[in-house]
C-alpha cells in the first residue's frame, strides 16, 4: 500500500524508492518490511526513508524473531522425530 501511495504521489520518480522497498523486503524479510510500511502509513509518513531507517534500526531484531521460514521445518515434524527416537530408546533393553 505504501508503494502505491508513493507511485500515486510522485509518479515515475517513485520507481527507485519502490525498488528500494523491494530490496529491503529481500534483506529484512517481507513481514518486517510490511510492518515498517504499515507503520509509515499509520503515522502519515509516506516516504522510503522512514522505512529504510526503521528497518536498519529494528529490522535485524524483527528478522531474528521470525517464527516461520520456508527453510525451517514445521515443529510437528520435529515432535514426531523426537517421539520416535524416544520410543526406540525405551524399547531397547539395558
Amino acid at each position: 500500500m505504501l508503494c502505491q501511495t508513493l507511485l500515486d504521489n510522485e509518479g515515475q520518480v517513485a520507481i527507485r524508492r519502490i525498488q528500494g522497498v523491494l530490496s529491503m523486503a529481500k534483506r529484512y524479510g517481507t513481514p518486517a518490511t510490511d510492518e515498517a510500511c504499515q507503520l509509515a502509513l499509520e503515522m502519515g509518513v509516506h516516504c522510503y526513508g522512514f522505512v529504510r531507517r526503521y528497518l536498519e534500526k529494528h529490522g535485524s531484531l524483527l528478522k531474528a524473531l521470525k517464527q516461520a521460514d520456508p527453510i525451517i521445518r514445521q515443529l510437528d515434524l520435529y515432535l514426531d522425530v523426537i517421539a520416535e527416537r524416544t520410543k526406540e530408546n525405551l524399547d531397547e533393553p539395558d
